[in-house]
């Protein structure tokens, strides 16, 4: 036999051992927990999960009684699903892009039509056990002073919620809103106009001072309706001011939300070099924007929801793109120099195209597909990242965080001659509590407004930055 073609063959031989064994390696860490059913089930998820350190909850967009979406919960083992709540034209349908979030009695959320304007959307609440559920809000398109059609979640700080919806307002591009989570003082904060920003597909995230998010067109660049804007506002609705004008290069059309590490905001966005979109940071004052990475369909494409972050990798999904352009869940690191990607979704049997955020248990990552499963209405999956564990970087030095579990207060202590920063994080990597000063002694921290489940403690220092997992009870 001829030396070169041997040794082709052996070449080709082993790469396709290399990509067999990468393949099972891959299918190995990923489980499906649920196939969508339809009718009595949901199907089509287009949201998020959220975790309560017990159990995972989420909404489909189609399926239930009524095909206009349900509430569900399950194990993070896949055990104990339950349809909690079936949408209806009248009590709201057809959830879109967010997930429930928890003061830690109720879940709340919004749906993007139903209600007594059958088209406008809800602000609901609803117990973990599927009882009391209850609209807040009726959205009104014909309202100036209200919105429609709301995407994306709620956040809750201080004694509000606050949100957005893709329509309505003075100008019928949308608005910020705030709402008591009974229901009362129901407040436009900033009606956006094509300048400003209009159609916010995300959600808002917050740093103690300012509300940061995106909108999915608007702005001075692109036509006709512009590509998309980053904005901030402050908690009353005012100094509201564009960080960035998204111009097609630079990314265009964002559909997910910001997080925030206590130095970048992070997203992702249509759009770059490739029309495949991009992911990139940005100062919370609107300088230093760098875009990390340019999809180019083989990577993914059509980046979905929002990167979660664990201190030392960001990870999130595409909704398509891909060796099987059924979308993909990858990892990059903060500074762009290391992208990887963790999985190509299959086929349609364990789930394809995934529209939403992935979010952590501090071991796993979980997340649903909008399509595949056994009726190829969606799945809900969890995915092992080899290495993915949080670094606690402690070796050299002494750091303490208790209790842990905890239910109200956590502390800090140990760290001598040290003087730095800590940050919250949640599941999904938004910042979730107010940056606290350490000063070399025992400090508080109250944790007693959060939602029961994982998260994570950074300390940034002069000396490096440490990492500690919480659990909430």
């Amino acid at each position: 036999m001829n030396m070169d073609l041997f040794l082709n063959k052996r070449k080709l031989f082993n790469i396709v051992c290399l990509l067999v064994l990468i393949t099972s390696v891959a299918n190995a860490q990923f489980v499906k927990l649920h196939d969508f059913t339809d009718n009595p089930d949901g199907s089509c998820p287009e949201g998020s999960l959220f975790y309560d350190g017990t159990s995972l909850y989420g909404t489909t967009y189609y399926g239930g009684t009524s095909n206009a979406g349900i509430i569900f919960k399950l194990k993070p083992d896949g055990t104990e699903y339950s349809k909690l709540f079936d949408f209806s034209s009248l009590n709201g349908g057809h959830p879109r892009l967010g997930s429930l979030i928890s003061d830690g009695t109720f879940l709340y959320g919004m749906t993007s039509s139903g209600g007594v304007n059958t088209y406008d959307g809800v602000i609901f609440k609803i117990e973990p056990d599927g009882t009391g559920y209850s609209k807040l809000h009726d959205f009104n398109v014909s309202d100036q002073m209200n919105g429609a059609y709301p995407c994306g979640s709620l956040i809750y700080y201080g004694a509000f919620l606050y949100g957005m919806t893709n329509g309505g307002g003075g100008g019928a591009h949308g608005v910020i809103f705030k709402i008591k989570p009974d229901g009362t003082e129901y407040s436009n904060l900033f009606s956006f106009t094509p300048g400003s920003g209009d159609q916010p597909l995300g959600s808002l995230i917050f740093d103690g001072t300012f509300l940061y998010g995106m909108t999915r067109a608007g702005g001075s660049v692109g036509t006709p309706s512009g590509f998309g804007v980053i904005f901030r506002v402050k908690p009353d609705g005012s100094e509201y001011s564009k960080l960035l004008d998204f111009n097609g290069t630079n990314g265009k059309y964002p559909s997910g939300s910001l997080i925030y590490d206590g130095t970048f905001l992070y997203g992702m966005a249509g759009g770059g070099i490739n029309e495949s979109g991009v992911i990139f940071k940005i100062k919370p004052d609107g300088s230093e924007y760098v875009k990390l990475w340019d999809f180019e369909n083989i990577s993914g494409s059509g980046p979905a929801g929002s990167l979660i972050m664990n201190g030392t990798f960001l990870y999130g999904m595409t909704k398509s793109g891909g060796t099987n352009n059924n979308g993909v869940i990858f990892k990059i690191t903060t500074d762009g120099s290391e992208y990887s990607k963790l999985l190509d979704f299959p086929d349609t049997i364990n789930g394809r195209r995934p529209f939403n955020s992935l979010i952590s248990d501090g071991t796993f990552l979980y997340g649903m597909t909008y399509y595949g499963g056994t009726a190829d209405i969606g799945t809900v999956f969890k995915f092992h990242p080899l290495g993915m564990g949080v670094p606690e970087k402690n070796s050299k030095i002494f750091f303490s965080v208790y209790p842990n579990p905890c239910t109200t207060t956590i502390y800090l202590e140990g760290i001598d001659n040290y003087t730095g920063e800590i940050f919250l994080f949640d599941a999904i990597g938004k910042l979730v509590s107010t940056t606290l000063q350490y000063q070399n002694r025992k400090t508080a921290i109250d944790v007693s407004r959060l939602d029961k489940g994982i998260y994570f403690l950074s300390l940034k220092t002069d000396k490096g930055d440490y990492y500690k997992k919480i659990i909430k009870y």
